[in-house]
């Protein structure tokens, strides 16, 4: 047996009755639990993994493991949280959780522990399907993590967009470092005074972190047209780490903002960029982000809204809301009735967690 070709599965992610393609074998990958073709009981299958010495995950071949993570039918929210955890994304949300939360402020600022955990980040940006990451902030945010997870993808969408700017390791960290802290005041902050966090985000920073990350951290929320804040500035005025941190910003506040009810991939996003809803941010890197955006999802599959399978083959650039999908021979336009519900991660990451 090629192990290469097995993926591991929480057990959480089957269910009674469940009856598969391929086999089901322990955690190791050395022993059929259940054979292709019968149907899953938990409680046998979580005895058996108890006999081998073995709790709560399994492995399955990496196809069945693709097409179970996008099946409607999965207990809610087991699919995400698949996913999550195999990108190593619920492991770091969670620790970044810790940081935001603890109490003592020092750990808070510790630029060494910040530096450990942009590396990270800059690890599986590298290693991970971009596509992948981009899943796991589409995925619905539990009031007690909307900020950690904020905080996250600003991240990631930083890092993301350095790289795309051929940016040097050592700088892509930089900007990975100042989406991780660009919040950091609001956890100290009354919500009255949200319009002040930039503020108070720089100064936490206390001159630890280089003069890129604090300028970055206190001028996101500025404008090229001036009317910005916390200081009004405009245009050159306003760094290319804060620009670059405005763009991930805005994109990951309007995914949150659709909350449960758009159960669609959030590609209208782009629209609303393209058509210039959002005033005040840099065209360029605007225009930028939306192409490299195409180009991610251009050839990925994904699970339609009636269920099927197909792959995208073309993004217009002004109508990122349709896309051109093929499904076997028949290339089309989607629509309002016939869209895509979510990708297919064909390589989440090279390493596992």
């Amino acid at each position: 047996m090629d192990n290469k070709k097995l993926r591991k599965l929480s057990v959480e992610c089957l269910w009674d009755g469940l009856i598969l393609n391929d086999d089901i074998y322990n955690d190791s990958g050395e022993v059929i639990l259940i054979p292709k073709g019968e149907a899953v009981i938990i409680s046998d299958l979580e005895n058996m993994l108890r006999f081998y010495g073995e709790e709560g995950t399994v492995m399955i071949h990496e196809n069945t493991y693709l097409k179970l993570i996008a099946d409607g039918y999965m207990p809610v929210g087991a699919s995400g949280e698949e996913i999550e955890r195999q990108t190593g994304y619920q492991k770091l949300h969670r620790e970044i959780g810790r940081f935001f939360y603890n109490s003592d402020i020092e750990l808070w600022m510790s630029k060494e522990y910040m530096e450990v955990l942009s590396q990270e980040i800059a690890d599986k940006l590298v290693k991970s399907d971009p596509v992948a990451i981009l899943e796991c902030m589409n995925l619905p945010r539990p009031m007690n993590e909307q900020l950690q997870r904020h905080s996250l993808n600003v991240a990631f969408l930083n890092g993301m967009q350095a790289m795309w700017l051929d940016m040097r390791p050592d700088r892509v960290k930089r900007f990975i470092l100042a989406g991780l802290l660009h919040d950091i005041g609001k956890t100290v902050m009354l919500n009255n005074m949200a319009r002040m966090h930039p503020v108070h985000s720089e100064r936490l920073l206390k001159g630890q972190f280089d003069d890129e990350v604090r300028s970055a951290v206190r001028h996101h929320h500025e404008r090229l047209n001036g009317k910005g804040y916390p200081d009004g500035i405009a245009g050159k005025e306003i760094g290319l780490c804060a620009r670059v941190t405005a763009v991930s910003d805005v994109y990951d506040t309007m995914v949150a903002a659709r909350g449960n009810k758009d159960s669609g991939m959030p590609f209208h996003i782009l629209d609303m960029f393209y058509e210039g809803e959002v005033e005040g941010l840099d065209r360029k890197l605007v225009l930028g982000f939306i192409k490299k955006m195409h180009s991610t999802y251009k050839d990925k599959q994904v699970i339609m809204s009636n269920g099927g399978q197909g792959t995208i083959r073309y993004i217009p650039f002004n109508d990122a809301e349709h896309p051109i999908v093929q499904q076997g021979a028949k290339i089309r336009q989607t629509n309002d009735k016939w869209f895509c519900k979510a990708a297919f991660v064909s390589r989440i990451c090279e390493q596992q967690e």
